[in-house]
């Protein structure tokens, strides 16, 4: 420790010499080119009066340095913001010694107010000079130290691109040697960002490719749309050379881009999203010291309800799921991350028994419901198992959070709960309709479904599906030509379920006759609908990722369809029959509720838990699925 202060006393003292020699000679200087070389011998500028003016300047500089913690600066990474202390240190300095010149007690004045003021500018610009020359040298002496890397064209010619060309300068371990940028502003032709010449448009990146010798393309543009990327890509893919991209602004933390951020360009940044943009005070405010509780975490929606809902802080997370591996994999991830506290729970089915003892146990106050069964064909060939999980599952999940109290109840549901035609499908929707009859029963639980189409990216999904066949050389396989799905990035959807949760305090139940959203006779309130954007085709999503994916192989990749699969529809809609939209606070979420002219003055028909009950028992029971999909079509 006591060697290191007399290391970092020696580098002050010397810095502090340094600018002793440049405040010193900067007047000097100055007071020579006043007087063409020759001072003169006169009362007012005599030698003596020099000397007290050169003591005052140097006290006076010194101390402004410190004060703007000069000598702490660290010569070989000093930047603007460096430099703004250090200027606004000389030009106070300055200002100082202009006002003591005038005032000084003396007949006429120590030196000319003139030297004062470009001296003053002199010493300033000298000093802020020697910490960049000392950070130049640094710079240089590494790059002509470092071996040469990879040579990389970067599309863009912004702020990312200087950004980047500024990290791979600092930083020769990189390997990365940039050899030009090219950009659609035709103004910056044969201009230079950093020393990098601006080579011609992205029109033309494939022949500047092919000139520079380039072995990379990096898109460093963040800001890019969906369509933009694409018309890059179609580009720059002409020149079968590896292409990375900088994530989207709103995916970059604090909006700061780096080296370490390019990755490969993603099926995901070339599908056209509106910019989600969610009330994180109102999520703050129902979330932060509560104790949350997130079923299903180990899915892809409950993973990142469990990142997303950890970084407002709540009291405590509580995260429960069947699958161990998915459990321990999300559990390492909370911890690097840092977000704590959060406690994994006893891996169990949804038992009522310990689902009861949980709760007691743990007195949630806001439930996310993300555990069910999701991929259709397999709940076709297995309704016993679709009814048990799903239906059965929330049943005992929501029942328990409304006799402990819970303040909110989210039930995750999807699109193929609207007029469903599948197994999967109709018990989502049996699952939003015991959602409103709980609501009813417990009015102190504020319950809600939020309904949304499927998410990229997420386990047993069509991306990766499609990944895995294209990388096995094909062919892909779409069910049918016209089959249209809507698509949202997995954290775009859960910021906007923490987005609708947060609208349970202002939105208006469906039976509520008032009118104002009173909630004391327990009202129903339908299902939250994300705004998910227009529907794609399969078909042109699986030739995007062919597109993507097969650089350069020069042979088309097959796609073959293989008709409908049984409770599979061509297209989904968001919005049922008997259902009718409603507008909320936020532009990117609906609420769908039962049409007032169909609605029956309780707003839930009386049989409806008796034919619950029986589809429960047949289950069970592992009937026969015929028997089990009648009583299913019952509740529905």
């Amino acid at each position: 420790m006591t060697r290191v202060f007399t290391r970092m006393t020696k580098r002050r003292a010397l810095a502090m010499t340094v600018d002793t020699a440049i405040i010193l000679a900067s007047y000097y200087l100055m007071l020579t080119f006043r007087f063409a070389g020759e001072i003169p011998e006169r009362i007012d500028y005599n030698a003596r009066d020099f000397l007290t003016f050169a003591l005052l300047a140097l006290v006076v500089h010194l101390v402004a340095n410190v004060l703007r913690a000069a000598y702490t600066i660290v010569n070989r990474y000093v930047g603007l913001s460096q430099a703004m202390r250090l200027a606004q240190a000389g030009l106070g300095a300055t200002a100082i010694l202009l006002i003591a010149v005038v005032v000084w007690p003396t007949e006429g004045h120590l030196i000319p107010r003139s030297v004062v003021l470009v001296g003053g500018l002199a010493a300033t610009v000298g000093m802020i000079g020697v910490r960049f020359y000392a950070r130049v040298f640094y710079e240089r002496s590494l790059s002509n130290v470092g071996t040469s890397g990879r040579r990389v064209l970067l599309v863009g010619a912004g702020q990312a691109a200087d950004t980047l060309l500024r990290e791979a300068a600092r930083n020769p371990a990189l390997r990365i040697t940039f050899v030009g940028l090219v950009d659609d502003d035709l103004r910056l032709r044969h201009m230079r960002l950093n020393n990098m010449p601006v080579l011609g448009t992205i029109d033309e990146v494939a022949q500047v490719a092919q000139d520079a010798e380039a072995e990379e393309i990096l898109i460093a543009i963040p800001s890019a749309a969906p369509e933009e990327l694409a018309r890059i890509l179609r580009l720059c893919r002409v020149t079968d050379l590896p292409i990375r991209t900088l994530p989207s602004l709103s995916q970059l933390i604090d909006g700061r881009v780096s080296l370490a951020d390019a990755r490969a360009l993603d099926i995901q940044d070339l599908l056209g999203r509106p910019k989600i943009e969610t009330d994180l005070g109102a999520i703050g405010q129902y979330l932060r010291g509560k104790r949350v509780l997130v079923t299903g975490a180990g899915g892809s929606i409950g993973s990142e309800l469990a990142r997303q809902v950890a970084a407002f802080s709540p009291a405590e997370l509580f995260l429960l799921d069947r699958d161990e591996s998915a459990l321990y994999h999300l559990h390492e991830d909370l911890r690097v991350r840092g977000r704590h506290p959060y406690e994994v729970l006893p891996i169990c089915m949804l038992q009522e028994n310990k689902i009861e003892e949980l709760f007691a146990e743990v007195r949630p106050h806001v439930v996310f419901h993300a555990a069910a069964y999701k991929h259709v064909p397999l709940m076709e060939l297995h309704p016993d198992e679709a009814v048990i999980n799903n239906v059965g599952g929330t049943r005992v999940i929501a029942e328990a959070a409304g006799r402990h109290g819970v303040e909110r109840f989210v039930n995750i549901s999807t699109d193929k709960a609207v007029d469903p035609v599948n197994v999967m499908g109709a018990t989502k929707r049996v699952n939003e309709y015991l959602i409103r009859v709980l609501s009813r029963r417990y009015p102190g639980t504020r319950y809600c479904s939020v309904r949304f189409g499927n998410v990229l990216g997420s386990r047993g999904s069509v991306i990766p599906i499609f990944r895995n066949q294209i990388a096995a050389g094909g062919p892909v396989t779409v069910t049918h030509p016209d089959m249209t799905r809507y698509f949202m990035m997995i954290e775009e959807a859960v910021q906007l379920v923490l987005q609708a949760a947060a609208l349970l305090d202002e939105v208006p139940a469906e039976d509520d006759a008032a009118g104002d959203g009173d909630r004391a006779a327990g009202g129903t309130y339908g299902a939250f609908v994300l705004e998910m954007g227009a529907p794609v085709r399969v078909v042109d999503l699986a030739h995007r990722m062919i597109e993507l994916l097969t650089p350069g192989t020069g042979t088309p990749m097959v796609v073959e369809f293989t008709g409908l699969r049984p409770g599979e529809k061509l297209t989904e809609t968001l919005v049922g029959h008997g259902e009718v939209e409603m507008p909320t606070r936020h532009p990117m979420i609906r609420l769908a509720q039962t049409n007032p002219v169909q609605r029956v003055p309780s707003a839930l028909p009386a049989g409806f838990e008796q034919s619950l009950a029986r589809l429960l028992a047949l289950a069970r029971e592992h009937g026969e699925p015929d028997q089990i999909i009648i009583a299913l079509q019952a509740c529905v």
